[in-house]
Formats: structure tokens, sequence, C-alpha cells
């Protein structure tokens, strides 16, 4: 018994010891594999028991280790506390998470704190600063010692986070009811993560989504089992008012459900029943993929087209793969510098006379108007909706949107009043990433979109920490939405530039190059399409995996996908 107790001991302190999730920016690096996030590549080791006469770090090691491996009501971490902390203790309350490499002491732990889980499931990254906690390890009746003072929620390491923990984004239909919204959250993983991931979708969106998406109400509508077939199907079995729902609320959660559980590897489809009475989608399929909501993607466009500007005129890429020669697109824009299309290919927008203009237009014509005049007008983009939004380094509060000829009234809320570097609107349309800049300082951060009728509020700014990321003393310069949860940056440290994929929430960020011997200036990024990133002196690479960054095209002054 005391054997496996160091075992115990042993395998906690290799865990703290592992590697994290994130690599340095910069370096001769030729190869490298992004680590995923919530995918657990390791060997699952059982927690066992106390040890009869286990010394007091050998308990705090156990704990430590009971509390990284999901099980029912953690029975094994509580076996390592008193009967009235056990009592007292709530690990369903949350996870704080602590740097990597840090091993107990004897009676507690000091470590910095990278970041936290919710309740409900939702990750804030942070702070950073050094938090010691004591355990309080007192002798038992039978002489044994045990914790009397655990910590609140779950205590885990960053290693134990990204490899115990699925990233799932729950789903909500946005306010107009055309798009889903992806809300990203971390569940142990388990038998019970997807039971987790149902019922927290049933609950509601996250108090910062909220305002930007539409709320059902399902009251009373709970989840009685979730269980995966053979066929990787996730049958999900509904109670309570479940089957007093209309047809509308009926396929508004049908589709939520389906992109939400189809996130977990082991699911393909689901099925939803309530009452005996099976759900169906549009087509009458009572086994449902994602593909049957495909209008509601929020990656938008399956099929994203790259444009460049080339010899001051405007080309596209159809095919990314074979890089073949830029097939010209008509427009009447003069001398485009920064551009944007439209998700449909019809329309066309371009910063012009030294980003002091902003023309738009259509496609395949020579006609051209101008929208908008100022200084520092920054690269346009086109939502899925039809607006254009032009914004300008001046600072969040200059951005303005158009509704084809209408200008919408745009407010902005609690954004710092800083210049702004570069920015981006979501897949989805329902929230925007941003690069601030203050001095020589950068800071990236998102902010949620509501819209009413003929207005738009820019609000919730939340600020992504990138101190412990990749670069973390780096200058960001370019940012867009290579997922719809996640974000490509391009960033520069003495001279070098590169590109990190940053998980929207700052739990994951990944450098994937190119070598410092690239200097690049401009970054883009889609769904479904591989990054580009565009060199100062007009050359333009491709990403191909594994740190490979090829030279595709030369000569270029400008590259964006469509919307």
């Amino acid at each position: 018994m005391f054997r496996s107790a160091r075992t115990i001991g042993a395998l906690v302190a290799a865990a703290l010891l592992a590697g994290c999730a994130t690599v340095p920016t910069s370096g001769p690096v030729d190869r490298h594999t992004p680590q995923a996030t919530g995918v657990n590549s390791g060997v699952r080791i059982d927690p066992l028991p106390p040890a009869d006469g286990a010394s007091p770090l050998l308990v705090v090691e156990g704990f430590l280790h009971a509390m990284s491996v999901y099980q029912p009501d953690y029975a094994v971490a509580r076996q390592y506390l008193t009967p009235s902390a056990s009592a007292a203790w709530h690990p369903e309350s949350g996870v704080q998470v602590y740097a990597d490499g840090v091993p107990p002491a004897e009676y507690g732990l000091s470590a910095p704190m990278t970041g936290t889980i919710d309740a409900d499931g939702v990750y804030r990254p942070g702070p950073g600063t050094v938090r010691t906690h004591n355990f309080q390890l007192v002798k038992d009746d039978g002489a044994q010692w045990r914790i009397s003072n655990p910590p609140e929620g779950l205590l885990v390491s960053r290693y134990v986070f990204t490899t115990g923990f699925a990233a799932v984004s729950l789903h909500f239909l946005d306010r107009s009811g055309t798009t889903l919204v992806p809300d990203p959250r971390y569940f142990a993983t388990g038998d019970q993560a997807l039971e987790e991931a149902a019922r927290a979708q049933l609950a509601g969106p996250s108090a910062w989504l909220a305002p930007a998406v539409r709320s059902l109400d399902l009251a009373g509508v709970g989840v009685a089992s979730v269980t995966v077939d053979d066929e990787g199907t996730a049958v999900v079995v509904l109670d309570g008012a479940a089957s007093s729902l209309d047809a509308e609320a009926r396929r508004d959660v049908l589709a939520e459900l389906t992109y939400t559980l189809t996130g977990f590897a082991q699911v393909s489809a689901v099925q939803v029943s309530a009452a005996g009475q099976v759900w169906r989608d549009d087509s009458g399929q009572a086994v449902v993929r994602p593909q049957a909501f495909s209008a509601l993607s929020p990656s938008g466009s399956p099929s994203r087209v790259l444009y460049l500007v080339r010899e001051h005129k405007l080309a596209r890429i159809r095919d990314t793969t074979t890089w073949g020669d830029p097939t010209p697109v008509d427009t009447g824009l003069s001398r485009p510098e920064q551009v944007a299309v439209s998700p449909d290919l019809t329309q066309v927008a371009a910063t012009t006379q030294g980003a002091t203009r902003l023309e738009a237009g259509q496609a395949g014509t020579d006609k051209a108007r101008v929208v908008r005049t100022g200084t520092g007008l920054l690269r346009p983009v086109f939502a899925r909706n039809g607006e254009l939004w032009s914004p300008a380094a001046s600072g969040a509060s200059a951005l303005e949107v158009y509704k084809g000829e209408q200008k919408l009234k745009v407010v902005v809320d609690g954004v710092p009043a800083q210049r702004v570097r570069a920015f981006a609107l979501s897949p989805d349309g329902s929230r925007a990433a941003l690069i601030l800049m203050q001095g020589d300082v950068s800071s990236v951060g998102l902010v949620r979109v509501e819209r009413t009728d003929g207005a738009i509020a820019i609000t919730g700014w939340q600020s992504i920490d990138l101190a412990l990321n990749p670069g973390s003393a780096a200058t960001s310069l370019d940012i867009g939405w290579s997922s719809p949860t996640q974000l490509g940056v391009l960033r520069t440290s003495d001279s070098q530039t590169g590109v990190v994929q940053l998980a929207q929430d700052g739990s994951v960020a990944t450098d994937i190059g190119p070598s410092e011997d690239a200097e690049l200036s401009r970054l883009a990024v889609a769904p479904g399409g591989p990054a580009v990133a565009l060199g100062a002196n007009g050359d333009v690479y491709r990403f191909g995996g594994e740190f490979n960054w090829n030279l595709a095209l030369t000569g270029v002054d400008a590259v964006a996908y469509s919307g």
C-alpha cells in the first residue's frame, strides 16, 4: 500500500513537470506539431485512496492527482479530506489552474495561477500572480494525515487542464435566428461530459455572450440521459417541459444541440427525443448531423476565396492548394489598398488614397462609390448579413457600419480609448477581435456585437491576457478569425515575426511560425482556408502545417479572404 502511494507521488510529479501546450514564438524551429486542447493524449491513471501511514506530502500529492481525474462526486479525492472538509468541499464550483513545473510542498502549494474555469465551464486566463494554498493537514482519529482545508473547487496544473478537460463550444442562435454563435466551455473528460454539455446548453449562454444572442425559454426542460451508440450518435432524452415545446422551439433546440454535441470527437450525429417522441429535422431525419442546419453554421461560407491586390488591381485565387495565376476581378475601385469581399463574392470594398477613402462597388463592374472619407481607415470587413464595416485607427468609436446605402447607428461602450491597429469581425458576426495600441504596447481583446433595428452596440470589451502565452513581450500587428472560436495573430519581437493560433478565451496559444527570417506585415485567415501572410516586400507565404510556410507569390500589396 505504501509503495502504491509513492507511485502516485512519482506520477503526479511527472505530470507537474510535463510540458505545456504553448511554445516560444521565435527561434530556429524547423518543425512543430501544435498540441490540441482538450484531447487526453496521455495515459489515464485512476486515482487511489490514501495509503495507511502516508506522509503529509504523499497525502497532498495524492489529493492533487485525485482532483485531476474525473470521478462521480470526486469520491476518491474526498477520502483525503477530513469529514467536515469533505462536507464543505464543492468540486463542481469551478477549477483553478496553476503553472506547470511547481511541485507541492509538505503542507501546501505555491504557484502562479494561469486561469480559472467557473461553474458553467467558462475559462478566464490569468492573473499570473502566485497563490499559496495551505491544505492544513491534521491527524484523524486513526492517526492518519488528512486535509482540513481543501481549495474552493478543483485545483489542477496546466498540464492537467490541457489534457484532462474537453474544449467544446455550446451554440446559441443570434438575435436574428439565422446564425449559430459558439460559446466556448470546458468539461472534465469522462462519461459525464456529454450530459454536462447538454445541460449547460439548455441552461443558456454565458453572461458575456447573452446580450448578443437569442434566449430561448427552456424553463423546466431537463436532460434525462445522453448516451453514444456504436455509430457515434449521441442519443439525448429530454424530460420535464420538453414535450410541450412548439415546433419552432424544438427545431432551435435540435440545431443547437446538434452543433454542440458533435463538437465531441466521439459524436458524429445527434438524436433527440422527449416523452417517447423523436424530434426530426426539416427533412424528416431523426438522426441529425450539422449539415442539416448548414445555413446556421457559425463558420459561414464553406468555400472562402482568397483575394489579393497586385499592381493596383484586384485578383482572386480560387484554389489555394495549387496557387495558379490569379484571376483578375473587374471593379471600379481606384488603386485599392486594403480590401474586403462579401461572402457571396458580389460586393467589394477597399481603402484608397493612402487610407483616406473607403470605396465600395459590385464585383465584375467598373462602378464604385465613395462610402467614407477620413484618415487612418483600416481594412474594411463584410459581415455575413451584408453589412460593410469600416474601422479606423483613431479608436473604436470611429467605427462606421453600412447596410446598403444606409449608415447604421453605432454605439461603442467600454472599449479602451486607444488607437486601433487591426479589427476582425467573427464569421458569425456577433463578436469582433481588436488589436489596440497604447504607445508601443499592444493588447488583444474581444467585443460583443449587439444588433437592434438600425443600430449596433459594441460592448463587453474583454482583454485576452497574453502574458502566459507565446511571445508575451511581442507586439501584435494583425488579427483574423481562423475558426469560429480561434484567432490568428501576427506578432513581432526584436524584428522577428510569427503567427500564433489563439483561442478566443486565451486558454491556449500555439506558435505556428514561420521562422525569424520572414518580415511579415499582414495576415489573412479564414475557417477552412490556410493561413496566409504577406511580407513587407510583397512576398506571400502560405502555411502548410508543422511550422511550414511556403513562398506562394511575389509582388503582392494586400491579401484577404472573402467574408
